[in-house]
């Protein structure tokens, strides 16, 4: 069975279209109908029906798309794993959230230029929600983020890592607590956030409404180090990745604030389009991912794990 006609009978059901998909891959539509019914021929079944809204899979056929991309997917999977560093060769475009730029991007970068030295990046900070878009309209090759509610059927997703949060201040800010700050102490000062409506600024706005209170929220940009500027210079308490802060708290620039109910952590990942037809993107995220995996070894458990 070629994997090819397997493929093409995916991007049927995705498209619902003969034309679409003779279009997305490049064939005829000639071609496109011989390759379904051959499937159908070797397979004694009815894969698809002409429906009112295109082409729809028979009940057969949604079992048969099952697993066909289990196989196009172990395909992929293999091909990568068999592909030879040194012979990978061209330019990369990643999108990546600020937090895994002190943390993940350093390793990264090392270990493409040792195992990948002809490969070329592009790099490119901003939110995990803008860079999904922009991944999926091919502005992006490859995006290192957090979790996302965006959910599209053309995304592969390889988990890299956790990170803790965690709160912290100034000493000028002068705070005191007899104990573990509870969500309505910390709400008595400002509280530095991200863009309204952003996934980060979501897990805010939950921790203090889940306690019933509401604090001053100071809405700066989407870069996490613009945000520790600010609780550096005492304007107010910030919510980042412990991680990132590892070097302020050493040096007293910050400090931890204990929390009586903890906030939640993040997960990061990354993302790249399944049909994509270089295998650049699926190397590196490979690459990511054991380097997420060092670095979570190389510092406590409690701030970052996978």
């Amino acid at each position: 069975m070629n994997i090819r006609f397997l493929e093409t009978a995916l991007w049927l059901a995705k498209l619902k279209s003969i034309k679409a998909t003779a279009e997305k891959l490049c064939l005829t539509q000639a071609a496109v109908s011989s390759r379904i019914s051959n499937l159908e021929q070797d397979l004694g079944v009815c894969l698809f029906v002409r429906g009112g809204d295109g082409f729809e899979p028979t009940s057969a056929g949604v079992t048969f798309l099952e697993h066909a991309q289990r196989i196009v997917d172990a395909h992929q999977s293999l091909r990568a794993s068999m592909l030879d560093p040194s012979k990978l060769v061209g330019s990369l475009r990643i999108g990546m959230t600020s937090t895994l730029i002190p943390t993940i991007l350093p390793g990264l970068v090392d270990t493409l230029r040792r195992d990948y030295p002809s490969i070329s990046i592009s790099l490119k900070t901003e939110l995990t929600e803008k860079l999904l878009k922009e991944l999926e309209i091919g502005r992006v090759d490859l995006v290192l983020g957090a979790d996302s509610e965006a959910v599209h059927e053309r995304f592969e997703i390889v988990p890299l890592c956790a990170f803790s949060m965690t709160f912290v201040a100034s000493p000028r800010l002068k705070l005191e607590f007899t104990d573990a700050a509870l969500p309505e102490e910390l709400a008595r000062h400002p509280i530095i956030g991200y863009p309204p409506g952003t996934r980060s600024q979501l897990r805010i706005d939950h921790y203090f409404e889940n306690c019933g209170v509401r604090p001053q929220i100071i809405h700066v940009s989407n870069a996490v180090p613009t945000n520790l500027q600010l609780a550096t210079s005492g304007i107010g308490i910030a919510v980042v990745p412990e991680a990132i802060v590892q070097r302020e708290i050493a040096s007293g620039e910050l400090l931890p604030i204990k929390l009586k109910r903890p906030f939640v952590s993040v997960n990061y990942q990354a993302v790249f389009l399944r049909d994509q037809g270089q295998g650049l993107a699926r190397a590196v995220a490979a690459l990511a991912r054991d380097v997420a995996s060092d670095y979570c070894e190389s510092v406590d458990k409690r701030i970052a794990w996978q």
